[in-house]
């Protein structure tokens, strides 16, 4: 049978888990500080507030009749004054204070005191009495005068021992639940990415540590991508820095069969030789330079005609066609206005197209360039006739470094579709190839956004 995994809760729930536990707590303290007193009071060991005023009531008769005075007849929790019946003090217990206030109350003064007033035989007897609790121990009572006060701080002290205890387990039971968190979040700053799922029992920190998971199967899958990217184009700079020794070696050799040669024939011919691998060579460096130093399209842009940039665009073309013995049929459509662009980066990424469309023709030996510019949409369409794109090559043929060879040969080193695709994105445009109906070669469009200068 399985098991089923426990829905966590909320912390909402949780939260008032905490708050019904330190509840009960408090509604405990209060009960046992109530049954106590009560306790107490039942007892006689605590005597209740209106007891001063209660036993003065009903022993006023004696108090008025004992002769001579007898003080033991009031409770301890009292004070009490003998004055004339002019209010002159004769004796008692009264402190300055209170016989200053009692004398008030004789001339029917409101004072802020509680007194009780019997009248004796030429005298009045005044006692002063306060409505709280006390002990009913005299002993007890001179220890802890203020019973009430004493309650009360009491309970603010259990209070608060409560409160600080509940609070530490709340704490440890919230860390124990953060734990994982703080676990994963430390994983991740060390980029230890270990794919192991934690869980919590509180749905909204399982929320939390499902999208950490998440993001480090993303970030892992990010890094190791990262880390095979750069692992292939350290490769691949190295074999273009590796393949840069070829041409040396051939000028170094023509350069020492130069030396020993007589026939002027044979000279020129081995510095033509000299000088195409001296351009090969440049080729490769900057190759070379715009990969470790992501110069691709960090250009600004300038003002120009769109027909003279199509026109020098032609004419490196037919050039580059001539080394091959390729044919250029050219095709311009509505030129003649201002854009603002990077000439340089543009003309570099469509003659990278052509030269790959060059290199790729193989039967009828031409290649088709188009023009046209509609709507702000700039087009370059080149069409070839080789073997076509591979189903690779149809789907990765844009990335970085791929190349349809499985050795290096010539100068293909798949970068002049991913370049070119670079340049398209910076001017919002795109890069679309595909291959002929008829299996006749490939058709590669270059589209980019070129707003007319105003």
């Amino acid at each position: 049978m399985e098991l089923k995994k426990l829905k966590p809760n909320t912390l909402f729930w949780f939260f008032l888990g905490r708050m019904i536990n330190i509840s009960v707590f408090i509604l405990i303290e209060i009960i046992l500080y109530v049954v106590l007193f009560n306790l107490g009071v039942n007892s006689k060991i605590i005597l209740p507030a209106n007891y001063s005023e209660h036993y003065l009531e009903q022993n006023k008769k004696v108090l008025a009749d004992s002769k001579p005075f007898d003080e033991t007849h009031i409770p301890h929790t009292c004070k009490y004054g003998l004055f004339d019946l002019e209010g002159n003090y004769i004796s008692g217990n009264f402190k300055e204070s209170i016989i200053t206030s009692a004398k008030d109350f004789l001339k029917g003064n409101d004072t802020s005191r509680h007194f009780f007033l019997i009248e004796r035989d030429k005298e009045y007897l005044v006692v002063n009495y306060d409505v709280s609790a006390h002990f009913s121990s005299k002993s007890l009572n001179k220890i802890i005068p203020k019973l009430e006060l004493w309650i009360l701080i009491s309970f603010i002290f259990i209070f608060t021992l409560i409160v600080v205890h509940s609070a530490l387990q709340f704490g440890k039971k919230l860390k124990k639940e953060l734990e994982p968190l703080l676990n994963e979040i430390e994983l991740i700053q060390e980029k230890e990415l270990i794919l192991e799922r934690r869980y919590s029992k509180i749905k909204e920190l399982d929320d939390i540590l499902l999208s950490l998971f998440n993001m480090k199967a993303a970030l892992s899958n990010s890094l190791r991508m990262e880390w095979e990217t750069e692992q292939k184009r350290k490769s691949n700079i190295s074999a273009i820095a590796h393949d840069i020794k070829t041409p040396l070696t051939i000028i170094k050799g023509n350069a020492e069969l130069i030396k020993e040669e007589n026939k002027m024939d044979d000279i020129y011919q081995l510095a033509d030789s000299i000088n195409n691998n001296s351009d090969k060579i440049e080729r490769y460096i900057r190759l070379l330079i715009d990969e470790t130093n992501n110069k691709l399209i960090n250009e600004c842009e300038e003002n120009l005609n769109l027909s003279s940039m199509v026109t020098d665009i032609i004419t490196e073309s037919k050039n580059l066609g001539k080394n091959f013995d390729i044919e250029l049929i050219t095709n311009n459509k509505n030129l003649e206005m201002e854009v603002s662009a990077n000439k340089d980066l543009i003309e570099r990424a469509v003659l990278n197209l052509v030269k790959n469309a060059i290199e790729h023709t193989n039967t009828n030996k031409q290649i088709k360039l188009s023009f046209e510019y509609k709507e702000h949409n700039f087009t370059v369409t080149i069409e070839d006739f080789g073997k076509g794109f591979t189903k690779e090559a149809l789907k990765y043929g844009k990335n970085q470094f791929f190349t349809e060879r499985m050795e290096r040969s010539g100068e293909h080193y798949g970068l002049g579709l991913y370049f070119a695709n670079c340049v398209a994105e910076k001017y919002n445009g795109h890069i679309v190839i595909r291959n002929k109906p008829n299996g006749s070669g490939a058709v590669v469009i270059f589209e980019i956004m070129l707003p007319v200068k105003e």
